[in-house]
C-alpha cells in the first residue's frame, strides 16, 4: 500500500494532534513529579523537561516530534522580507513555542510554524481572572498576538487547590464578562482523575486568523 504525499497531508492539522496528544501525557508523568511549592515557572520548567523526555524516548511519527521546543522566548517574525513585524506583540514571550518545518509552505516565512503554549497556575481565588486576561486574551489581543498566523495554540492549566469546577464556573464567568466564548470540555485519553480537556473555538480576534481554535488542558497537581 502506498503511503500518501507528505504534500498531500494537512500539516498543522497532524502536527496539532501528536502534539495535543504529547501535551496529555508529560501532564499525567507531571502530576506524579513535579513540586507544588515551586512557583508557576517553575512547574513550567519541569513541564519541559517531562516533555522531552517522552519525546526522546518514542518513535518518532509526525513533523512536530522532529521540531524544536523552547520556553521564555519571544514571538517569531512571520511577516515577509521588508515587512515591519507588530512591534509589541514580536516582544512578547510565551511560556512555550513548540516550532516545526512545513515544507508545504507556499513561502520562506510560513515555512516555520510554531505551535504557542501558555501556562497559568489555578491556586486561587483571583486566579480564574488572571487565567483570561493574562492568558486567554494575549491568544486574542494585538498587542500580544500568541498563534498570530496560526490556527490553534494551547492554554495549560496547572490546579493546585480546590476542584476543577471551581476554576471551571470562574473562568466562564470572566469569559462570559469579556464576550468570549466558553471554554467545553472534550473527551479526554489521558488519567481523566488528574486532567481535564477542553477546546474554546474564536471567530473575531484581533489579528489573523479570525477563525482560531484554543485548546485548554488542566491537570490537579495537588491530587
Amino acid at each position: 500500500m502506498n503511503r500518501p504525499s507528505l504534500r498531500s497531508i494537512d500539516i498543522w492539522a497532524d502536527c496539532e494532534k501528536s502534539i495535543i496528544a504529547t501535551l496529555r501525557e508529560a501532564l499525567c508523568i507531571l502530576n506524579q513529579n513535579t513540586d507544588i511549592s515551586k512557583n508557576e515557572n517553575g512547574i513550567t520548567e519541569d513541564f519541559s523537561k517531562t516533555i522531552h523526555s517522552i519525546r526522546f524516548k518514542r518513535d518518532r511519527a509526525t513533523i512536530s516530534d522532529y521540531g524544536t521546543i523552547t520556553i521564555q522566548t519571544q514571538n517569531q517574525p512571520i511577516s515577509p522580507l521588508g515587512i515591519s513585524e507588530h512591534e509589541n506583540s514580536l516582544r512578547k514571550r510565551p511560556d512555550m513555542l513548540w516550532s516545526f518545518y512545513d515544507e508545504n509552505a507556499e513561502s520562506p516565512e510560513k515555512s516555520q510554524r510554531h505551535f504557542t503554549i501558555e501556562c497559568k497556575c489555578l491556586d486561587d481565588r483571583s486566579s480564574a481572572k488572571d487565567y483570561i486576561e493574562k492568558g486567554v486574551s494575549r491568544f486574542i489581543l494585538n498587542d500580544w498576538g500568541y498563534g498570530r498566523g496560526e490556527k490553534s495554540s494551547a492554554m495549560i492549566g496547572y490546579v493546585i487547590a480546590s476542584e476543577y469546577t471551581v476554576y471551571r464556573e470562574g473562568i466562564s464567568k470572566h469569559n462570559q464578562r469579556l464576550h468570549y466564548s466558553d471554554i467545553i470540555e472534550t473527551s479526554c485519553e489521558a488519567n481523566s482523575n488528574s486532567t481535564k480537556q477542553f477546546v474554546q473555538d474564536f471567530l473575531n480576534r484581533e489579528f489573523e486568523p479570525r477563525k482560531f481554535r484554543l485548546h485548554h488542558l488542566w491537570v490537579n497537581l495537588g491530587c
